[in-house]
């Protein structure tokens, strides 16, 4: 049996949900290149391969379990934020998956450079890599879920995303 997850009440473009899901493994690896990227940029500006880098960089793949569940995130805030472009008509010759796609894929991009320069965020991904996956995963993706959620002012209950109050 199939759950389906619903973030937000009008969460009902399924066409950009499977846009979504459908470029969710080249773009969890492509958010875990950022985060090496600003990890490097930011600990490492040199841009020096001593032996922790190195092995970062052959280890960082495996913290992708990590993401899985906060791209989920990321897409469902996406769908709240453009909910009401499911019935735009598309002028330029796209069809509404295209423009769905190039959208998303152009959003993401800016989101992931934010957040990958979170600390919160970065650091498990680099924690979980390094040790190869032997530490407890539930608290890192709770850690990293709180960021994200707390970087767009935002909260879950019950599965439902809340505007934050100030």
């Amino acid at each position: 049996m199939l759950i389906e997850e619903k973030y937000f009440p009008q969460d009902k473009n399924y066409l950009l949900k499977s846009v979504q899901a459908f470029s969710k493994e080249i773009l969890l690896d492509q958010w875990l290149q950022q985060i090496l990227a600003s990890y490097s940029m930011q600990h490492n500006p040199m841009g020096l391969e001593d032996d922790f880098i190195i092995e970062l960089k052959k280890k960082i793949s495996l913290a992708k379990e990590l993401l899985e569940d906060n791209y989920d995130i990321l897409a469902a805030i996406y769908r709240h934020n453009h909910a009401d472009n499911q019935l735009e008509i598309m002028w330029d010759g796209r069809s509404h998956m295209e423009a769905y796609d190039s959208d998303w894929k152009e959003m993401y991009a800016d989101w992931i450079q934010q957040t990958s320069l979170i600390k919160d965020i970065q650091r498990p991904i680099i924690k979980y890599a390094v040790s190869e996956g032997g530490i407890n995963h539930t608290f890192l993706k709770q850690s990293i879920r709180r960021a994200i959620l707390s970087h767009f002012n935002l909260r879950i209950r019950s599965q439902m995303l809340y505007q934050a109050s100030a």
